[in-house]
């Protein structure tokens, strides 16, 4: 699998410590430009969608990056390999990378996409079908569970995408990984878990943090959830009731609710 790593111009910091991860792993990589949203500004390029999206309105930073990872579908569906793996520059990695990247036959015949990335939030994995991978386990997505740092993508499935975003109005793990995207119909997902990556803004404290700071110039709002709407006393009442029901309902439905590790 060709390995493709999306970093501005404007970040050789990022480019120097990933150069350094894949070569310590043995791991060959293709750098991948990022688009630059400052500079669809200034040169007046922009693209202003005609509809709305799903969340919010995309601005120059999520517009660049969307663009960089069509870059990358593109690049993966017109190479050899049947599957590519991008990589945003700054995530950190989980044990046993190297050996995971070393082929592709552990990835089901029908996976469009495999999300090795997690963002420590719960989202919902199918209970049965499932299988170890590296000591991993490979589940079905069944729910939204955002973030496009580090992901697997079949020649099929970029050519889906591809032609499914020619009109894009959403970030791009949104059109990804959100079941209310144009995207999410046309996708079998699976979720490795424990995740193998996660971002530096989500590693917590610890000597891996090393601090980078969005280069979405801090785009992405501040959405309040209908449980920090409520008064803190209604909130410790509905807490217990809401997570028993979502529970429940899950395991009616032969699906595991989850935050995905990272290991």
């Amino acid at each position: 699998m060709n390995i493709y790593l999306i970093n501005l111009d404007r970040s050789p910091d990022r480019l120097a410590r990933m150069a350094a991860i894949f070569g310590g792993l043995g791991l060959d990589f293709t750098r991948v430009p990022a688009v630059d949203g400052a500079k669809l500004v200034a040169e007046g390029k922009l693209r202003q969608p005609e509809r709305a999206g799903l969340v919010y309105q995309l601005g120059p930073g999520e517009t660049g990056c969307f663009l960089s990872h069509r870059a990358c579908w593109e690049a993966i569906a017109s190479a050899a390999p049947a599957h590519g793996v991008v990589f945003e520059d700054d995530v950190h990695f989980g044990s046993g990378l190297a050996d995971l990247l070393s082929n592709d036959a552990w990835i089901p015949g029908d996976a469009d996409v495999v999300k090795l990335e997690t963002t420590r939030v719960h989202t919902l994995l199918e209970r049965q079908r499932s299988k170890m991978v590296r000591g991993r386990f490979l589940k079905r997505l069944r729910a939204t569970h955002t973030g496009a740092s580090g992901y697997i993508l079949s020649k099929t499935a970029a050519r889906k995408l591809i032609e499914l975003s020619e009109d894009f109005v959403d970030p791009v793990d949104q059109f990804m990984f959100n079941p209310a995207s144009t995207a999410w119909a046309d996708l079998t997902i699976y979720q490795l878990a424990p995740a193998i990556c996660i971002q530096d803004m989500l590693v917590g404290a610890g000597s891996q943090v090393v601090g980078f700071e969005s280069t979405l110039e801090n785009e992405r709002p501040e959405l309040e959830s209908r449980g920090e709407q409520m008064s803190k006393p209604l909130r410790e009442v509905v807490r217990p009731l809401r997570q028993a029901w979502m529970f429940l309902n899950s395991r009616l439905r032969g699906l595991e609710r989850l935050r995905v590790p990272f290991a």
